[in-house]
């Protein structure tokens, strides 16, 4: 584990991608400044490169550097699987993609059936974007972002709550 004692002997970061780090490295990197969000691909990548399951994480607000024009920001994550929370430096990253637009999401079972989110305008209808959230049992959602700040949302589709109240017969 990276400490921050280690850190703080000569003042360079000097944890590898996949390094377990201490709460408090994980606390100050959080409240420098206004982080970043963690892209929704990164988790899944760190799980696949690193073994380590994440369910939490942030980019720094500040880029780390600049590779072929996009800024790449330091990641960490976290997770707290009932052996008490580790913390991770998870390496380089991109940001996600700034939405802009109405766009829909499938959630099946609190597990996003795709990473990204699908343009509400690929979809004839709000009934077709309903008839593949029904194939896949998924709850759909529409938000609406303007320029990364999501401005509305609501639930189009639950599987769980189909019917209403005038429909079932007791």
């Amino acid at each position: 584990m990276y400490t921050y004692a280690q850190w703080a002997k000569d003042g360079t970061f000097k944890a590898v991608p996949g390094q377990q780090i201490d709460e408090a490295i994980y606390e100050k990197m959080l409240n420098c400044m206004p982080p970043k969000d963690l892209p929704a691909g990164k988790a899944r990548e760190v799980l696949s490169d690193f073994n380590i399951p994440v369910h939490a994480g942030f980019l720094m607000g500040e880029p780390y550097d600049t590779r072929k024009k996009k800024p790449r920001y330091m990641a960490f994550g976290m997770n707290d699987y009932g052996k008490g929370k580790k913390f991770f430096y998870l390496g380089l990253s991109t940001a996600g993609t700034v939405l802009h637009g109405e766009y829909y999401f499938f959630d099946c079972m609190n597990a996003f059936v795709s990473d990204r989110p699908f343009l509400a305008s690929s979809f004839d209808s709000e009934q077709e974007a309903i008839g593949y959230a029904a194939d896949y049992e998924a709850t759909l959602i529409w938000r609406k972002y303007d320029h990364g700040v999501m401005t509305a949302s609501k639930v189009v589709y639950d599987p769980m709550y189909i019917f209403n109240d005038e429909e079932v017969e007791a």
